[in-house]
């Protein structure tokens, strides 16, 4: 009998406009931490995102600071990449051990070790 793909993962019944989009201030909520970051899937083209934003970041902190602004259609993830940032500049441990991020943070853990920031 074949596979089915109901099997291999979960297909809701019903799916709004909305279902898949996060309200930044409900994905940074300490009791969603977890869902954000398990729900974010980080692409090679997203760790350079972060390692830019991250650059920007470092930069202002030394004096330097810049304007930036994250483009995007609705449901893109922008507020997802905020979110996750977020939890990247506040030490979030589980932020930081996410595999496809591993050069991003090992890169930036001198200034952002020790340090509490958020945006």
């Amino acid at each position: 009998m074949p596979t089915l793909l109901r099997d291999l993962i979960t297909i809701p019944e019903h799916v709004a406009k909305g279902d898949f989009v996060l309200k930044l201030t409900e994905g940074t909520d300490p009791a969603k931490v977890k869902a954000t970051l398990d729900s974010y899937v980080v692409t090679p083209q997203l760790a350079a995102c972060f390692d830019e934003a991250l650059k920007l970041v470092q930069s202002a902190l030394k004096g330097s600071s810049k304007a930036a602004y994250l483009h995007g259609s609705f449901g893109s993830g922008k507020s997802h990449f905020m979110a996750v940032l977020n939890f990247l500049l506040g030490g979030n441990a589980d932020a930081r051990s996410i595999a496809e991020l591993g050069d991003v943070v090992a890169k930036h853990n001198e200034w952002l070790t020790g340090k509490r920031r958020s945006i």
